[in-house]
């Protein structure tokens, strides 16, 4: 009698056994084919490994693109969900303050347009319509979308657009180069990025087109530059109780440091070497950051970062 073993990615046939092995028998003492089930141990684990990016956290929600879209899993990770389905592809997750908005970036219709829908799932609505990149950047703490597009500006340099989801109109923050950007609680203060990525993955870039932290207040004539006693690299802010987070590599490594609201006090927080930290978003005191093909997540308060382990329910088609 033969006894297939069905669980895996096919039945297998595991054994041939006489008619007189105690199984059931057809007719005339002819073998019988039986189909049995894998147990529980024998069934692979849920989920496989994938590569993960530009994460975005509020809460305890985390959401990321892999596979061109976008999936949402536990900061403790877990199987993750996939959020959206369209074949263009999803980038750049945004959640609104309040936890009930994600914006977005794709290009359904054709152009790179900034897209929102519900963070538990939905139909997305277009919100710009520039005949240029619009790029979902962060929310100001009242609940207004941030992007990042060079359509109002005179040369070819992106600015950041601040656009009301409630009746869709949008006001230009007057920064001339202006990208990566950030609000602390009040909304009073922009900490920002000028020049923009200049597309230049060399490692330890040093040069004229090297990003650096700025502050720009409300009402003010001038923004602020924070970083420029570094030549290289610093990019990506974010506010957290009176400290600017942010990434640069004078240490050899793209990694978290952090500094004052006026540049003073640097620290660094996380020591990573090889892999740079990329594309980091901080909620409620934790940081959410691309690591390799992994998603990491740095706890200010403990001051330790771990692996977020994190798998798909897909089958990679």
């Amino acid at each position: 009698m033969h006894r297939l073993l069905i669980g895996a990615a096919f039945p297998l046939v595991i054994s041939v056994v006489s008619a007189g092995s105690g199984f059931a028998q057809g007719p005339a003492g002819a073998d019988e084919t039986r189909v049995v089930t894998s147990s529980p141990a024998d069934a692979q684990p849920a989920g496989v490994a994938g590569y993960y990016r530009s994460p975005a956290i509020w809460g305890d929600t985390i959401v990321f693109a892999a596979e061109g879209d976008l999936w949402t899993v536990s900061a403790g990770g877990g199987v993750a969900t996939r959020l959206t389905t369209h074949p263009a592809e999803e980038t750049s997750p945004a959640i609104s303050p309040d936890g009930a908005t994600l914006a977005f970036t794709a290009h359904y219709e054709g152009p790179t347009e900034t897209y929102t829908m519900p963070l538990s799932g939905g139909v997305p609505v277009r919100r710009t319509f520039e005949a240029d990149a619009s790029i979902a950047t962060t929310w100001t703490p009242d609940g207004r979308l941030v992007y990042t597009t060079g359509y109002y500006a005179t040369l070819p340099v992106p600015q950041l657009v601040v656009l009301d989801p409630a009746d869709n109109t949008r006001q230009r923050v007057p920064l001339s180069t202006a990208s990566e950007a950030a609000y602390d609680d009040t909304g009073e203060q922009l900490f920002f990025v000028r020049p923009a990525f200049h597309n230049n993955v060399t490692k330890r870039y040093v040069g004229g087109t090297a990003r650096d932290v700025w502050k720009f207040a409300a009402g003010g004539d001038e923004a602020v530059e924070l970083t420029g006693d570094y030549g290289g690299e610093s990019h990506s802010p974010m506010w957290w109780n009176g400290r600017v987070y942010f990434v640069t590599d004078r240490d050899g490594t793209m990694n978290i440091w952090s500094m004052h609201a006026d540049g003073g006090d640097l620290r660094q927080h996380t020591e990573h070497a090889g892999w740079d930290v990329r594309d980091p978003d901080l909620s409620a005191g934790r940081i959410v950051y691309q690591l390799g093909a992994d998603l990491w997540m740095y706890d200010i308060a403990t001051d330790a970062a771990a692996v977020v382990p994190i798998t798909l329910a897909s089958d990679f088609d």
